[in-house]
């Protein structure tokens, strides 16, 4: 018989809108630091002692913490859980004063199958065991100066001066000078797997490793987030009884997938053309774990960046899941009849800005930019959404997601639409911002007469629709409003 384990996870919530609370890449950086320090498996392992063990079915993943203990038959398994909550919420507590956190807890064989039919249905009724922040006690208290969030408990020397400080900030203050040399911090992490001059500690800096065509000034900011991976996770779990190849295998996907995430990071940042130029760390990634990234850099590098990470990530998971795909199809299709499964896949939102934009907001727009590529493919596929702040203002994007597979391909960018967006980067931005004026006021066929005379025809025909037939879609696949957009920050052949 199997041994069966009690296993309690912990989380920090909404935590990029946590880590964001403060305008500086400094204090971001700080907690950032803090929460990887906190949460790593020493940390944790010295809170806890020989009550549990660190999960070792679980992927790493940043503001996460999994832990398993086995199940006795004389041992007080709920108390031993409370007991355990109560240590870890408290050290966790005193590392991130700011930050939210939840528990849940389940019983299984497994931790795949526990995830998928106890912990996940137990998230999603709220039958967690939440730990929040200490409230404001003197409610006229001044506030932080640096988040505008809670109750200055002090004063600290900054940067720009002294300045009252919640407790939350007042640890990043704290904490901020060790960050870059801090090997377990997201960033910190990523320098040491790809040996690079550290990035810069402001984001005006950041911005600034732009080319001077860029105007060295506007950032991207970059949320990726896996595709049907609970979908994936749920039928290996459903059938992994049934198959001794899976059972072997879902003790290891968990942790194949996050590394997969944290190789693809890798990748992308080493092949950015910005890398490459000065040999320093041009991504500042804030969030890395499962399946799920968050980054800024460089506006003028963010579709190198995007495009290279989701294509590795997809070719990565490809590799790590055919075995167990196989396996899991052919009993799905045998004992049930139900449809094929298809690898996981990731989308990302991305967002352009000025570096001066509040990261709080972007971290946001971001997020809600993924959630429409996520919704337009049904999950299905690899694809993009995204929003430049600076031209389009701060509503809802006025194009469509696009599909991965439109924009990139295995063969590193051949596809029409990019060659054809390369061709587009070429006609001067300004006679650009003229032919999106006329595409506004008068549509797609009062852009191509302008076009055609102004001697970019050829560039704009492939995003145009077959005149007079405006049902049928571009050449290229993407409407002009869209390539338009795309065209300003889209790399030059």
């Amino acid at each position: 018989m199997s041994q069966r384990y009690v296993y309690v996870d912990f989380g920090a919530l909404r935590i990029q809108q946590y880590l964001s609370r403060t305008p500086g890449l400094r204090g971001h950086r700080a907690a950032s630091n803090s929460l990887a320090r906190a949460t790593a498996e020493a940390s944790i392992q010295a809170v806890v002692e020989d009550l549990a063990e660190v999960n070792p079915e679980a992927g790493e993943a940043d503001g996460v913490v999994s832990l398993r203990f086995p199940v006795e038959a004389d041992d007080d398994g709920e108390g031993r859980v409370r007991r355990l909550q109560d240590l870890v919420f408290a050290h966790l507590r005193q590392a991130l004063p700011g930050a939210e956190f939840q528990s849940v807890w389940g019983e299984g064989e497994s931790y795949l199958a526990v995830h998928a039919h106890v912990l996940q249905p137990k998230v999603r009724r709220g039958q967690v065991r939440h730990n929040l922040p200490t409230t404001a006690e003197f409610p006229v208290a001044v506030p932080c100066r640096m988040c505008d969030t809670d109750p200055a408990v002090g004063v600290e020397p900054l940067p720009d001066g002294s300045q009252a400080l919640c407790l939350d900030c007042s640890m990043r203050n704290v904490t901020r000078q060790q960050v870059v040399a801090d090997g377990r911090s997201p960033e910190g992490r990523l320098r040491q797997r790809i040996d690079l001059a550290p990035a810069p500690n402001e984001f005006s800096d950041l911005a600034a490793l732009g080319s001077v065509a860029s105007g060295r000034n506007h950032l991207a900011t970059v949320a990726v987030d896996g595709n049907a991976f609970g979908l994936f996770f749920k039928a290996l779990a459903d059938e992994g009884s049934r198959d001794e190849e899976l059972r072997t295998a879902k003790a290891e996907i968990s942790s194949a997938l996050s590394n997969a995430t944290r190789a693809a990071l890798e990748t992308a940042t080493l092949e950015l053309p910005l890398t490459l130029e000065r040999e320093q760390l041009c991504v500042v990634p804030h969030v890395v774990g499962g399946d799920d990234v968050l980054v800024s850099l460089p506006a003028d590098q963010a579709w190198w960046f995007t495009l290279e990470f989701l294509e590795e990530f997809g070719r990565l998971v490809r590799e790590a899941t055919a075995g167990v795909l196989t396996t899991l199809n052919k009993l799905r299709a045998d004992q049930r009849g139900l449809p094929e499964l298809e690898p996981p896949t990731a989308s990302a939102g991305v967002v352009f800005a000025r570096a001066r934009h509040p990261l709080s907001l972007l971290v946001e727009s971001a997020g809600q930019r993924l959630s429409e590529a996520k919704r337009a493919f049904g999950g299905r596929q690899a694809s993009v959404q995204w929003l430049d702040l600076t031209a389009d203002g701060p509503g809802a994007p006025k194009h469509l997601p696009l599909a991965l597979s439109v924009l990139r391909s295995e063969a590193r960018g051949e596809t029409p639409a990019a060659v054809a967006l390369s061709r587009l980067v070429k006609v001067p931005a300004s006679h650009r911002a003229r032919l999106t004026e006329a595409l506004n006021g008068g549509g797609p066929l009062t852009a191509a007469v302008l076009a055609d005379r102004v001697g970019h025809l050829d560039a704009v025909r492939p995003f145009l629709p077959p005149f007079p037939r405006r049902d049928q879609p571009p050449a290229a696949g993407i409407e002009l409003g869209a390539a338009l957009g795309l065209a300003r920050w889209w790399p030059c052949a």
